[in-house]
Order: structure tokens, then sequence, then C-alpha cells
């Protein structure tokens, strides 16, 4: 799905001569999209489809409109090719060529303004990437204008701030497999997109049908933060159990809700002792990591101003810290807290780990894997544990 089925058309062809098929096909995309998150409802309005349309890396569902491809496509697929287009025309005349490709060219620099196209015409000067150069100036340009010609709120310039964050969109790269959990329901899936989306999933002033303290708000973030279900704990327990098995399938030894007899809260004292949620043996200098997962919902309390994307974690990981770090550090075991939130992205702490457990899977691996496989398998557990909270809270009708 999306401009991968047209883009040998727009590599080989002036943006003028497919101006009508590229609208006709997005036209498509944009009600098959329509189609799979709001069942042909409201609200997937001009926002939504922008958003569906950037770049995974952009914080977009990485369904590319043909339209913007085709600002950049013909032009890099010709400075791509000039030398062997030189080789094999070098006898014959290239005039109309050469106006098309200068018609392009014009047309891409009026797009991007402030890009400097002055050596893409010459072999010689052209960059050895073009594909890559121009679609991220013009992706870049994209996101830059999304709030002058949007005019985002406060909580939808913090929402797409949270869709950029590192590993936020990683689960959209996970592979379906069912025997790995990496499979929701359609209804799943569509309250995950449609939180994303910034697309509201309840009706306003309804109270929450759970805890029954406070009216549920639209887009879904105190369904996210109630405590008063257990979809809050399955949330955490579904992370712990993907980060497991992700261990155990990379050849690290570890053991899940593991008994330390020293994990305490130290206002509490040993009242409150508990397991670590996953130890991992020998994991830092021969010594055992307790990993403590807990995960954050960044939009909680939104106040509207001085938002940081990432913070959230970031205070949750400090927070972990301080209260386990030391009890670790005098039993002669590493603490690593795991803190991640709602839209997917990790705290400082949990990436680097991740990180060493991929370059372990990858050496591990008897079968080729992706790069980003822990990463996604990792974020998609997490997006599926928001699924549970949202679904919980929709109306009957909407199931």
């Amino acid at each position: 799905m999306g401009v991968a089925k047209l883009i040998f058309g727009l590599r080989t062809c002036q943006p003028s001569y497919v101006g009508a098929a590229v609208t006709l096909f997005d036209e498509g995309l944009r009600q098959a999209i329509d189609d799979i998150v709001v069942g042909g409802g409201p609200f997937f309005g001009d926002l939504q489809w922008r958003l569906a349309s950037l770049p995974i890396k952009e914080g977009g569902l990485g369904l590319l409109s043909a339209g913007d491809v085709s600002s950049f496509a013909f032009v890099a697929s010709r400075v791509q090719s000039l030398e062997l287009q030189d080789h094999i025309l070098r006898a014959c005349c290239m005039g109309d060529l050469d106006s098309d490709f200068r018609a392009a060219l014009d047309g891409l620099q009026a797009v991007l303004p402030d890009v400097d196209l002055g050596g893409f015409a010459n072999k010689s000067t052209a960059p050895r990437e073009p594909q890559t150069i121009l679609a991220s100036a013009f992706y870049g340009k994209t996101v830059k204008e999304i709030n002058g010609v949007f005019g985002l709120s406060p909580r939808q310039k913090a929402v797409f701030d949270c869709l950029r964050a590192p590993h936020a969109q990683d689960f959209l790269t996970v592979i379906p497999i069912e025997g790995l959990g990496q499979c929701m329901s359609a209804v799943e899936y569509r309250s995950v997109l449609k939180y994303r989306l910034m697309i509201p999933l309840y009706p306003e002033d309804e109270p929450c049908p759970v805890c029954r303290k406070v009216c549920l708000d639209s887009f879904g973030e105190h369904a996210l933060h109630c405590k008063e279900l257990p979809g809050f704990k399955y949330r955490h327990d579904l992370v712990r159990d993907v980060l497991f098995d992700v261990l155990k399938r990379a050849g690290i030894a570890a053991k899940k809700e593991a008994p330390v007899n020293f994990l305490t809260d130290p206002k509490e004292g040993r009242s409150s002792l508990r397991p670590a949620d996953v130890l991992v043996f020998g994991w830092s200098g021969g010594k055992h990591a307790c990993i403590d997962l807990t995960g954050v919902s960044p939009l909680a309390g939104f106040r509207g101003s001085g938002f940081v994307s990432g913070q959230a974690t970031q205070k949750a990981e400090a927070g972990k810290i301080s209260k386990h770090e030391q009890a670790c550090i005098d039993n002669q075991h590493a603490f690593l807290p795991f803190a991640f939130d709602t839209f997917g992205c990790l705290a400082p702490v949990a990436s680097g780990f991740l990180k060493r457990v991929q370059k372990a899977a990858l050496a591990h691996a008897t079968v080729s894997v992706g790069h980003s496989y822990v990463f996604s398998r990792v974020g998609f557990a997490i997006q599926k544990g928001v699924a549970a909270q949202l679904v919980a809270r929709l109306p009957t009708h909407d199931l």
C-alpha cells in the first residue's frame, strides 16, 4: 500500500506528465486510509492525511503521497543516472530530454527555494544519493510548515513532537507473526491509529466506565493513565514478557519476576519488597542487572506550555534510579530502569540497553533478522498494551 506501486513511473516521467495519475492515486490512497482508521466516519481530515503520508522517521505512517514523491523522484532519477545517460546517449541529440529535466529541476527549485540545486545538472558535481538528499529536504520543509499550514493546537504540537521522538514509530515496521504476539485486532489497531492521528475516541464529558471518578477526555489520555483496570498492569506485563522473550532468543540468560530480596521503596522499608521485572545474568562487569519497567503517559496533566518530548520518560527513569539504584549497588547488582511512554519513546537507559541486545540478537541469529528487530518487537508490545487500555473504554457500538 502506498506510492511504491507508482515509483517507477514517477522516476521516469516528467512531473507535469503524470499529474492526473498522481491525483487519482492519492485520492484512492486517502480513501483507503480513511476506511482503515475511521471506517468512513468523521474526523479524518487534511491534518490526518498529512500525518499519515509522512515518512515513518518524521512521525508519519509511511504511506507516502504520490504527489509528494513526484516533486523530486524524476529529478533524483535523472541525477542518479547522469553518467550512464551520458555514456549511452553521447552521440545523440539530448535537447528534448534536457528540456524535460530543466523544467522538472525548475519546478523542484520552486518547491525547495532554500536548497541549492545548481550542482544537480552536472555529473561532476551531482550528489551520489540525490533521492535521499531531496526527500530529506522536501519532508524536512513539510514538517516545519505543518504548524503554520494547519494551525496546530498546543496539544497537537505536543503529540506531533511525541510521534517524531526516537523509536516512537518502531512498531510500524514489525512483521505480523501471531506466534510472537505481533498481531492486533482491527479494533485495537484502529484505536492506536486514532490516538496517534489525534482523532477523538470517546464522547466528550462521558464518565470513565471503569473508575467512575472523572470524565473521559475524547482523545484517550485518561484511559491511558487510569489505574482502575488490569489493563494498566497488562501493558507493563506485556512489555516485560516480550522483553524477556527477546533476551531469550538473543541467547542472553535472564529470569522474569526474579526475587532479589532488596528492591524496595526506601520510604516504606522491607514491607514493599518486590521482585525484579527481569533479572539479566552477568550483564555488567559480571554483575546481574535488575531491570525495572515503567510506562508513562507524556500528556497526562498536559498544561499547554513548556512541553518537551521525551521528558516524561527521562523523569520516570530518574525516579526509578533514585529509588532503587543504590540498593542494587549495595548488593552487587546493576540497576537498569526501562522507561517508555505511550507513544513508544524510550528513555536513554532503555534505548542503550536495547541497542546492546540488538547486537547480541544479530550475532546469535541463525537466520537473517532486521537491524530494528528488537526495537520493533518492544515497540509493538507497547502499542498493543495501549490498545488494550483504549479499547476497554470504547462505547459498545464502536467494538
